[in-house]
């Protein structure tokens, strides 16, 4: 029986520690050639370009596909993944993803935060105040003891009204900031989630044992981190060491500058699953390049379908078998 679970019910559904024990899992298994992940691919359309990614979990018995359309239409109607049984092809459900795609983002970086950055570390500083920066701050707050946050955009308003909601929701001390470098400066723990097109983040501004969870620039005319941001992490990790190579201007640029090797770059399932340490040092500077990959959307959608079956929810669609 397949099911359309629609935004209302996957909120229902999964939560952020949902997102996080589904996304630590896949990445675990990623270290552990447990699963395929197909890079991003991009197709000019009229008016833009659409998105599809797609994905293998065979420890799961899942693949799934899905189809962004937003950057194209300005809705969120066009946004659908679909998930299938591995060993039958059959379609189990038709999910959309706006709610999800911004709980797996958010798991990502506090997955990639667990095992990334100092335990002890309580201070966040947060570059944007959209939908993904509010996920971003939740799944940090589960994962590491923050006590502050300091954030930045660039609408006094905006960040007022996210400072307000975050402070209230997840119970930190958190202040509006009028500048980026206020908010990286002494920062333990820095995420950047922003539409910038040119740094928000500079190295010179980083403190020993920072970690950065860079997140927002994955078109080539985006960029959140300079030069010396990038060259100061003594590991750069990226949910997918492919599909950064074209993704990422904030890695491409020091590569092409002959300053940074694709070498350097290694898996974010490979230190979960334990087999490359992320830091030698307290002092050292870790870096997440996220990129928003498909094994992180099987992985949710999968636990969404399963807990729908489980409760009796969701819109059963007709039979498609033919």
């Amino acid at each position: 029986m397949a099911i359309l679970l629609d935004e209302q019910c996957i909120r229902g559904l999964i939560g952020m520690p949902d997102a996080l024990a589904a996304v630590e899992e896949v990445f675990h298994a990623q270290g552990n050639d447990g699963v395929y992940n197909v890079p991003r691919v991009r197709a000019p359309v009229s008016g833009g370009i659409v998105r599809i990614t797609a994905a293998v979990l065979s420890y799961r018995g899942y693949y799934g596909v899905k189809i962004s359309s937003t950057a194209v239409f300005g809705s969120n109607a066009g946004r659908m993944f679909c998930l299938y049984k591995e060993e039958s092809g059959e379609l189990c459900a038709i999910v959309q993803v706006f709610a999800m795609g911004a709980l797996r983002t958010g798991a990502a970086s506090g997955i990639a935060t667990k095992y990334m950055s100092n335990p002890e570390a309580q201070t966040l500083g947060v570059l944007g105040s959209g939908r993904q920066a509010r996920t971003q701050v939740e799944a940090i707050c589960a994962v590491r003891p923050i006590k502050s946050v300091k954030v930045y955009s660039p609408t006094p308003a905006n960040r007022e009204k996210f400072c307000a909601d975050i402070a209230a929701a997840f119970k930190v001390e958190a202040n509006a900031v009028g500048e980026p470098e206020q908010a990286v400066r002494d920062s333990e723990i820095i995420v950047s989630a922003t539409t910038a097109e040119q740094p928000v983040v500079c190295g010179r501004w980083l403190r020993p044992g920072a970690h950065i969870n860079a997140i927002g620039a994955n078109y080539e005319h985006r960029r959140e981190l300079d030069r010396d941001a990038v060259l100061s992490a003594a590991t750069i990790a990226a949910d997918d060491v492919e599909q950064v190579r074209y993704e990422s201007t904030d890695l491409a640029i020091p590569v092409n500058e002959g300053a940074l090797s694709w070498d350097n770059v290694v898996s974010l399932g490979d230190i979960v699953a334990g087999k490359i340490k992320s830091r030698k040092a307290a002092t050292d500077i870790t870096l997440f390049k996220s990129l928003g990959v498909a094994i992180e959307d099987v992985a949710l959608a999968a636990r969404a379908y399963e807990k729908a079956l489980a409760l009796g929810v969701g819109l059963e669609l007709p039979d498609l078998a033919g």
